[in-house]
């Protein structure tokens, strides 16, 4: 009876660790050389409308984290070839109240 319960806890851990590694992996892979440089994902935010403040390579995107336009801090991370955004914006608080 033993076996029953250490098999549900190995399959529970298997797809758990499956799970979180897809979820790390935000971009498609794209060869470093194929990348915009990192000037042009700062202009690509900012014309978004995002007062950015740090751009910085990140599970195969440029994540930016900045403020949007009401003054919340913002994370998005951008397409390295094509400089899209990949994933929405993320709220993180407003300036001062972190």
């Amino acid at each position: 009876m033993r076996i029953l319960p250490a098999l549900i806890i190995a399959v529970a851990a298997t797809a758990a660790t499956t799970s979180a590694a897809q979820a790390a992996d935000k971009c498609a892979y794209v060869p470093r050389e194929r990348w915009i440089p990192i000037d042009q994902a700062i202009r690509k935010a900012e014309s978004l409308g995002y007062d950015v403040r740090q751009v910085e390579p990140d599970d195969g995107c440029w994540e930016v984290e900045g403020f949007d336009k009401n003054g919340a801090k913002i994370k998005l991370y951008l397409d390295p070839a094509s400089g899209e955004v990949v994933k929405p914006s993320t709220w993180l608080g407003r300036r001062g109240r972190q």
